[in-house]
């Protein structure tokens, strides 16, 4: 499996592109970075995008969406099963523990709410790779603004299911908010107070105190 980041769109946005080099079938999680320098490197390396998955559907994470279904009109879009916005009949929808292959490659679609409804991780458990989208990034978690998010959500889905996978496990966030793109779930949980909340009120702590600095 072969993963390449591209940054850029709305603030710090990381697109990946997923290809396995024996099929060359490809995936895109998030299109929220410019899509022309990410079609010329499909073309360059002769890979056949199949599927962009989304991790959620605040704009910025699909903002450049239609660029790639008008370029690639036999892909797939895929999200969770109950989005919060869908503009496009291409979609699917996937439920927690939902399995889809990129070439062959399995990767697992976990449920993690909070920072909006409809947010999932991509996990392949194989290669020790996650794809947090807003839920985690590299030092924080992502922030519980919008309407329809909530903080308990947040602390279930970081706790009880992303803390659960082996600490070994490296992120790939959906911004490039943190000390470095990617780190593992180790790191995370050893430099962060946001990871080592002994439970959700002392979370709701840390999370008031963060939104507070920002002011």
């Amino acid at each position: 499996m072969q993963i390449k980041t591209f940054q850029g769109g709305y603030d710090k946005n990381l697109c990946y592109l997923i290809f396995c080099k024996l099929t060359k079938r490809a995936a895109i999680i998030d299109p929220s970075v410019e899509s022309l320098r990410i079609i010329e490197y499909i073309e360059n390396q002769n890979l056949i995008l199949e599927k962009i998955i989304l991790t959620h559907t605040h704009y910025d994470h699909l903002s450049y969406l239609d660029d790639f279904i008008f370029h690639f009109s036999n892909l797939t879009v895929f999200g969770h099963s109950k989005p919060v916005k869908n503009d496009t009949n291409k979609y699917i929808g996937l439920s927690h523990r939902e399995v889809i292959t990129i070439g062959r490659h399995m990767f697992t679609i976990l449920h993690t709410p909070g920072h909006y409804p409809d947010c999932i991780c991509i996990w392949n458990e194989k290669k020790n790779v996650l794809f947090t989208g807003d839920t985690m990034f590299v030092g924080r978690t992502g922030r519980t603004i919008s309407e329809g998010s909530s903080i308990l959500d947040l602390y279930y889905s970081i706790y009880n299911i992303l803390l659960k996978l082996p600490e070994e496990t490296i992120i790939y966030p959906g911004h490039n908010y943190g000390f470095s793109i990617s780190c593992s779930l180790n790191e995370n949980r050893k430099y962060s107070k946001f990871f080592q909340c002994k439970s959700s009120s002392e979370f709701i702590i840390v999370m008031d105190n963060y939104e507070r600095s920002r002011k």
